[in-house]
């Protein structure tokens, strides 16, 4: 299918290990590869496709760069003829000119543009055929609908509906020879259904992790990959409430994703404590090992959670014996978790990843009179805990 499609060149392609992997060129314009996957009964989830961008010289497509470069009049007619792109017509000797520079960077090899047939409009309907240029200008964006527009006493009136996140009105004037002064607009904001406009809202609503891809196949928005739980969750409440808007949010093929390797490394993360010798707040030499050990996982396990679209965060807390007022206790807690913090941040943690607090005597890892028979209080320590956003 991929290869009969006109703007699209497969030059590698394979199977391994039960994946798929396709390679080549694609135009922009051409059809979209993954919306070929449809009815071939291929696992989307297996395909892994790396498509460079290319503009195709067929004449169809070199059609279309015209028609969005150049925003025909409704008085002019472009069609393809004997594999040559014809425009016909009537039109203002500004936009002839556009034409004419249009036609002299058309690639070599590609079709020609015949403008012989455009006939230059008369001075006097030159500035009328120049709001119409505006007015053909934005109704061809999207997250614009014009509802009316009109001109009286040489000043120019447009109304309509306008998308936040459509283009500015008044950044197309630029290049229509309208002049702005004379223009008086009257937008109001509404929310597009456009799919385009929708997957913007969604990406910024949802932030999907990396691991995620939402595209448009026929008018749908199609969301592809592995997520946590909870982010799938908020997709599925997000589908439910487009479709009573007729945006089709399709979630179907989210997987899960398989946190086994992160609940690995977070159990190995948390039963590792830093001890320290009485009243000292620094831990001696030989925990410099287990520190070193430490970074490396808490940065590997950052890493990957922000792969999953999860934010990790460590909370250091400080633990004392019951050696000593409970004021100082709470005091030393605390800086040997501070300490710990900094001992971190010097193997390339990032401070913003560490919390720290102290917890004194309250949370002891034995019993006191068990530390007192082997004379080395294991409640000295510093303790990690993963929290997961």
């Amino acid at each position: 299918r991929l290869g009969t499609q006109p703007g699209i060149i497969v030059a590698e392609q394979n199977i391994r290990d039960g994946q798929f992997y396709i390679a080549g060129l694609r135009d922009p314009l051409a059809a979209d590869p993954q919306s070929l996957l449809s009815g071939t009964q291929v696992d989307p989830g297996r395909v892994h496709s790396q498509w460079q961008f290319y503009q195709s010289l067929e004449p169809e497509f070199a059609l279309k760069r015209l028609t969005a470069s150049l925003y025909p009049l409704k008085s002019v007619r472009l069609s393809i003829v004997d594999n040559r792109i014809v425009a016909e017509g009537e039109a203002p000797d500004t936009w002839i000119d556009r034409a004419r520079a249009a036609a002299r960077q058309l690639s070599a090899g590609g079709p020609e543009f015949d403008i012989s047939k455009v006939r230059d409009v008369s001075p006097e309907a030159r500035e009328a055929e120049h709001w119409q240029y505006y007015v053909s200008r934005l109704e061809a964006q999207p997250g614009i609908i014009v509802a009316q527009q009109t001109e009286r006493g040489g000043q120019f009136y447009i109304s309509g509906l306008r998308d936040p996140l459509a283009a500015d009105p008044k950044a197309l004037l630029s290049g229509t020879q309208v002049d702005p002064a004379r223009v008086h607009s009257q937008w109001q904001f509404f929310q597009s259904l456009d799919p385009k406009f929708v997957v913007k809202r969604l990406t910024a609503s949802l932030s999907p992790p990396k691991s995620v891809q939402l595209s448009i196949i026929q008018g749908r928005i199609l969301v592809v990959g592995e997520a946590p739980a909870g982010w799938i969750s908020r997709a599925r409440a997000a589908a439910e409430q487009l479709s009573a808007d007729g945006v089709v949010l399709d979630v179907s093929q989210l997987h899960e994703l398989n946190l086994a390797e992160l609940n690995h490394l977070r159990e190995a993360i948390q039963t590792t404590d830093i001890f320290f010798s009485s009243g000292r707040v620094v831990p001696g030499p030989e925990q410099s090992p287990v520190l070193d050990r430490l970074a490396d996982q808490l940065k590997e396990f950052a890493e990957n959670a922000r792969k999953a679209g999860v934010t990790a965060r460590f909370m250091l807390t400080g633990h004392s014996d019951t050696t000593g007022r409970e004021t100082a206790n709470a005091s030393i807690s605390a800086a040997r978790a501070e300490t710990v913090r900094a001992l971190l941040n010097k193997r390339g943690v990032a401070p913003e990843l560490l919390l720290v607090r102290g917890a004194g005597t309250f949370e002891p890892a034995v019993p006191e009179n068990e530390n007192s028979r082997t004379g080395n209080s294991t409640n000295r320590r510093v303790s990690v805990t993963v929290n997961l956003e």
